[in-house]
């Protein structure tokens, strides 16, 4: 029997990487599409096949996806982005084309059915019903917030030197769930052949952490104490919109964070055995996600 071929976007990123490497260790042929070439060369196994392609260039778009069984994607810039909707037209239109199996896609942010209205969470939950109204099946996954946002160099910074953890902007009592990027790898993975076809499914790792909890995981990492000191929504706002070069891009995820704190007690919060269970996967904890993967993410950085 022929392998199925799946096409990663962004293959050499933070997300994508880990679902070439999920889609290899789940027995699926793996096409990588990405703008630079030569990186990719230099940083995937050699069986995978590169092509060149550009979201903003609808033919590229298009050459990538012919042939493959099933497509993963994520935007890389925000939903509120002039060009987010083209981005998205060119993927769903060239899967649409090719006849592509299965298209699933991450949000890449939260926006569960109980988060409150905003600019960031409207725009991730109308990029997500865009893919599942394309004509071939569609899966989407919609994470918590990403583990690997702590390896941002300012807050690497902050806790070598201070013992000071900043983010999230959330209260001290508030429990969310992380999601992994290497899980979110292995759920897409996953969803290749599950029966989940039409569907948006909320994703996370196991194992909802305060931020406290969070800090006393890190002080095992990091070798120090490491006390909560979180911003406020509005600080982070300022400081994301610097950082992004846009103080609206700031404002919006910010109120994304400060609706966070408005949910019931269990409101950030996945029930991650469910999803083990109907997808077949394990999952890592964030206690074993820290004590693993931080680690080694802290040496590859320098951090």
């Amino acid at each position: 029997m022929t392998r199925k071929t799946i096409l990663v976007f962004g293959a050499t990123g933070t997300q994508g990487h880990p679902v070439v490497e999920a889609m290899q260790e789940a027995g699926y042929a793996v096409r990588a599409a990405t703008r630079d070439v030569d990186a990719a060369e230099e940083t995937l196994p050699t069986d995978v096949e590169i092509v060149e392609a550009d979201f903003g260039d609808a033919e590229s778009v298009e050459e990538a996806t012919e042939g493959v069984d099933g497509v993963f994607f994520h935007m890389p810039i925000l939903p509120e982005d002039s060009l987010a909707s083209v981005y998205l037209d060119n993927v769903i239109s060239a899967c649409d084309r090719n006849q592509v199996g299965r298209l699933i896609f991450t949000t890449s942010g939260f926006c569960h059915d109980a988060m409150p209205p905003g600019d960031f969470v409207d725009g991730l939950r109308q990029a997500g019903h865009a893919v599942l109204s394309r004509k071939g099946e569609a899966v989407v996954l919609r994470p918590t917030l990403y583990l690997a946002n702590l390896v941002w160099p300012h807050l690497v910074s902050e806790i070598r030197n201070y013992g000071r953890l900043t983010y999230p902007p959330l209260s001290h009592k508030r429990r969310i769930s992380w999601t992994a990027t290497e899980d979110q790898a292995t759920i897409a993975a996953a969803c290749v052949e599950a029966d989940v076809a039409g569907q948006t499914l909320d994703i996370a790792s196991p194992e909802p952490v305060t931020g406290p909890e969070l800090c006393r995981y890190l002080a095992e990492v990091y070798g120090r104490e490491v006390h909560y000191a979180p911003q406020s929504p509005e600080d982070f706002a300022d400081s994301l919109g610097k950082l992004v070069g846009s103080a609206r891009s700031g404002q919006a995820i910010g109120h994304m964070y400060k609706s966070i704190d408005t949910l019931p007690p269990d409101g950030a919060i996945v029930d991650t055995d469910a999803l083990q269970q109907r997808l077949g996967v394990t999952l890592t904890p964030v206690s074993q996600w820290m004590e693993d993967r931080l680690k080694w993410l802290l040496q590859v950085t320098g951090g």
